[in-house]
């Protein structure tokens, strides 16, 4: 019904492949004053911390030795926390190139903004491209620039489409990150978010549900009443609705949000990524629905 992440790598490497996540110390444009202050109102305040070339080959090295005893052998680096271009383009590269120590390493994935790639760093990570599949990940969450405004993004999503463009004729993969359930967005608008995505050519999806976590803004405005979070039959309905729009070829990385439970505020759902997907495939296959079924090239 949809192409998961899981079968593309099956596919391609042929055996299980795990991401391993990595902390690069890199901070946001959009908390210190470069793009706005304050961050995304959906993200904690918690300050980014430095964290040196050493330190994350360190990470890299243990949670590999540590999946090697799962038995897995293929691994991709992820950068995850915060906005891993954000810097000069030495910077960038020392830190990536630093967690790169492992033999097994066949994939870079690297968390970022639309607005903190310059042709520089894409010369770079096309270079990289060469050895290990690199993929780029940028958050656009919505591609109504109300909400991007409301939210707090400091982008446009005209700026995200200019960023997928750039990065694409670099050969690059590039993964687009989706919230379903901002403030203020209807039905049509996260739809319209998946057709936006699916004119850039992107070559795979992360969608998340709108979960609160503390010290964040959207908190306030939860607690305020501000706002009501979908329910999970709510959110499985336009999330099918949203695949049906995506080529067939997407890969789709992610299908609901994950944030730990001491930070989490609501929802409450899901009670388990295993049910909600049960669910997924079975509301999709009642409906007659499937990824790319209602794509317009």
């Amino acid at each position: 019904m949809y192409y998961s992440l899981n079968k593309y790598l099956k596919e391609k490497y042929g055996e299980k492949v795990w991401k391993v996540p990595v902390d690069a110390g890199f901070s946001c444009p959009n908390k210190n004053g470069d793009r706005g202050m304050g961050g995304c109102i959906y993200c904690d305040t918690a300050s980014f911390t430095h964290v040196e070339a050493g330190e994350i080959a360190g990470q890299v090295e243990k949670r590999i030795e540590k999946l090697r005893r799962k038995k897995i052998n293929k691994f991709i680096i992820y950068f995850q926390s915060g906005t891993n271009t954000y810097g000069d383009t030495e910077t960038v590269k020392s830190k990536i190139d630093s967690a790169l120590v492992d033999k097994d390493i066949v994939g870079v994935h690297i968390g970022t903004r639309p607005d903190c790639v310059d042709d520089n760093i894409l010369n770079y990570l096309s270079g990289l491209n060469e050895k290990y599949d690199v993929t780029v990940e940028y958050g656009l969450q919505s591609s109504n620039n109300t909400t991007l405004k409301f939210i707090n993004r400091g982008h446009t999503a005209e700026e995200f489409a200019r960023a997928c463009q750039k990065t694409k004729e670099k050969d690059i993969n590039v993964c687009a990150h989706v919230i379903l359930g901002l403030p203020g967005e209807s039905r049509r608008d996260m739809i319209e978010t998946a057709d936006f995505i699916a004119g850039l050519g992107v070559d795979s999806i992360k969608f998340h549900h709108l979960q609160i976590l503390k010290n964040t803004k959207l908190a306030t405005l939860y607690k305020e009443e501000q706002f009501s979070l979908l329910s999970e039959e709510e959110y499985i309905n336009i999330l099918s609705q949203c695949l049906a729009r995506l080529q067939p070829d997407v890969v789709i990385s992610r299908l609901i949000g994950d944030s730990p439970a001491d930070l989490l505020i609501a929802p409450e759902w899901p009670s388990s990524k295993t049910e909600f997907i049960d669910k997924l495939n079975m509301f999709m296959e009642k409906n007659n629905l499937y990824q790319g079924k209602l794509y317009i090239g």
